[in-house]
């Protein structure tokens, strides 16, 4: 008889797994479950042939034991059931770590095609057009230069042409002075901006001979009515020149001065 002052002696030994002391061929079976043949039936049929479904004698075969290889007769573990409207989970989410999340690379934005030139074709060097252009900014200088010499001396010029008329008593305005110096800078300003505009563009690659061609339209136009505008302030020039005999006149008068 135990003395009931002493504590009970600590059971030290492992808990047995499931069904690890279960006699040999024995199975649980819930209450309405179907009977054994109707199951061993099923299990025979869907199991293949050469499987290793035939249980390992000693072993019960509650504890999952299959002979031959296990992975081969073992039946793919169902999926879990996802709820309506929940996203599947990732397989990585179950049996490893997830990857870490990597941003994308920026993608740099299409170069834009001038608007000179098609889509999708590159700048050529425009040889020819450069070397067009430097002839007609060099022959624009020598052209500015006179056209400014000649706006300088407008006033003398108109005297000379009375004087050819026989008409030394007329006098001509005053502020002819002064319109042909504005001329004079006017062009050699239109010419500055012709150049820097031209130059700009060949670095840009880009068409530029009508940029010269243009700046010398301008200037032409400009001297035509700048001198249309001092002849007509002088009304006695007018008349003169509405004789059909003032061509000649002038003609004569040049020639004598140049003997």
């Amino acid at each position: 008889m135990s003395d009931p002052q002493l504590p009970a002696p600590e059971d030290r030994r492992t808990p047995p797994a499931y069904g690890e002391y279960a006699p040999e061929g024995w199975e649980w079976k819930p209450e309405g479950a179907p009977p054994a043949g109707a199951g061993a039936a099923r299990t025979a049929a869907s199991t293949p042939a050469g499987s290793g479904g035939s249980p390992v004698p000693g072993v019960p075969h509650n504890l999952g034991a299959r002979g031959g290889d296990g992975a081969a007769g073992a039946p793919a573990p169902a999926a879990p059931s996802t709820p309506a409207g929940d996203a599947p989970r990732s397989p990585t989410a179950a049996g490893s770590d997830p990857e870490p999340y990597r941003a994308a690379p920026p993608q740099q934005p299409a170069p834009r095609a001038p608007r000179d030139r098609a889509p999708g074709t590159e700048p050529g060097p425009r040889t020819g057009d450069r070397v067009v252009t430097i002839l007609l900014l060099a022959l624009g200088a020598f052209g500015a230069l006179s056209m400014a010499q000649s706006m300088l001396g407008l006033a003398p010029s108109l005297a000379m042409i009375l004087d050819a008329f026989d008409l030394q008593d007329v006098e001509t305005p005053s502020w002819l002075g002064v319109l042909g110096s504005v001329s004079a800078i006017a062009i050699f300003a239109l010419y500055a901006v012709s150049l820097i505009f031209s130059i700009q563009r060949m670095r840009a690659r880009k068409i530029t001979f009508w940029v010269p061609l243009t700046a010398g339209a301008i200037a032409l136009i400009g001297i035509i009515v700048v001198t249309s505008v001092a002849m007509a302030a002088i009304p006695e020039l007018m008349t003169a020149l509405a004789d059909p005999a003032s061509t000649q006149q002038l003609l004569d008068y040049m020639a004598e001065m140049t003997q």
